[in-house]
């Protein structure tokens, strides 16, 4: 009899020697909490295991996690080179090296004679992970370099991928995904559950619970499901840090964040129900707030608790010159439906898209009348 999903993997972790774990470079709290969930489990299983994301640096609000400063922003020490010469250490006598420009020389000095070039072989070495866990990631290519330096290793390498997005290219040779899940945190509570060993412990509910209240801020999305609660009531009954993770997430601006709110409240606007709202920001707002890209969540959360019965939120803002947009959906919408004429990026709850050659009034026009318009059609 074939072996289900859950089996697979159990098949795999038992057989592995040393585990990565991975997620998108432009990572959500879900990916960052469910891989330090699964880290969690994987160490409790006596497996090496690392946690590797293109770029991380661990935000703030995110420190209380367990476990979270053993992600790593780099890839090192995939492999070694081997480098064999005939005769052995016997016939060496200095071994020495010199680095110059980008370039590495190694310097050998026989005791006797010469050493000739077919005396020196070299060889790759195995790779230091024989398995791979890709979390909350569409794609390869949203790796990042982790994936584009080591595309070999990747295709050489068992990858097990987990994932709640409906966009999903099923890219592993295992596929744990659902776009029913709310969250892949959901999806990773599943396969733990699935494993049967009573793993589930405090700091694992922990990550877990933190993915599921982030991705449905706090279950207020319309896409939240029976298992769903049924699932972060479990994680309570092993006491979750329910209050840390409501503090660390939604009650812990910085003023830099703050300040962008209030200029976006400044321009606020909305259609005759108040529930599309959206704003507009631009260059000097990110700098005389000092904020940045990475704030905006933390605003449209601002938003979506101020504003009560909104169900798409709009931000229009320029950076670096340019005009981009970020679409949150909520109730029963799709961001990606809405803007699908713009060629969004992202999930049914959140979207982005540039627009290039436009202003942002201009682009306010466009993107507002066509996202009323496919609300409409709805």
């Amino acid at each position: 009899m074939a072996l289900n999903e859950v089996q697979q993997i159990e098949k795999e972790i038992n057989q592995s020697r040393h585990a990565l774990i991975t997620f998108d470079k432009d990572y959500s709290v879900d990916a960052v909490a469910s891989a330090l969930a699964l880290y969690l489990i994987l160490q409790k299983k006596g497996k090496l295991v690392d946690i590797v994301c293109d770029g991380f640096d661990l935000p703030k609000n995110l420190r209380f996690l367990p476990q979270a400063e053993k992600i790593s922003p780099r890839l090192a020490n995939l492999q070694k080179l081997i480098i064999k010469i005939a005769g052995g250490k016997e016939n060496i006598d200095q071994f020495n090296y010199n680095i110059e420009g980008d370039g590495l020389k190694i310097y050998l000095t026989p005791k006797d004679g010469t050493i000739n070039v077919e005396d020196i072989k070299t060889e790759s070495s195995e790779y230091k992970y024989d398995l791979i866990f890709v979390l909350d990631t569409a794609d390869l290519d949203s790796l990042g370099t982790i994936y584009q330096k080591s595309t070999e290793f990747f295709y050489n390498t068992t990858i097990i991928n987990i994932d709640h997005k409906s966009e999903n290219e099923q890219f592993g040779q295992i596929n744990l995904t659902d776009p029913n899940a709310v969250a892949t945190a959901e999806m990773v509570f599943e396969l733990i559950n699935g494993l049967g060993e009573n793993l589930l412990d405090q700091p694992i509910a922990t990550c877990l619970l933190t993915g599921l209240v982030a991705k449905t801020r706090s279950f207020k999305t319309a896409n939240v499901r029976p298992k769903t609660l049924e699932a972060a009531s479990q994680l309570l009954i092993l006491e979750a840090d329910q209050q840390t993770i409501v503090k660390n997430l939604y009650r812990s601006r910085t003023l830099a964040t703050l300040n962008l709110w209030g200029r976006t409240l400044a321009r606020l606007k909305s259609d005759d129900s108040n529930k599309l709202i959206w704003s507009l920001l631009t260059d000097h707002d990110f700098l005389d707030s000092q904020a940045d890209q990475k704030d905006l969540p933390d605003v449209v959360e601002e938003l979506i608790s101020f504003i009560p019965g909104v169900e798409v939120v709009i931000l229009i803002y320029q950076l670096n010159g340019q005009v981009k947009v970020l679409i949150n959906a909520l109730k029963n919408h799709n961001a990606l439906y809405l803007a699908k004429t713009f060629r969004p990026e992202g999930t049914k709850n959140v979207a982005t898209f540039s627009l290039t050659g436009t202003t942002l009034l201009a682009a306010e026009k466009t993107v507002i009348e066509e996202i009323k318009y496919n609300i409409g059609k709805k």
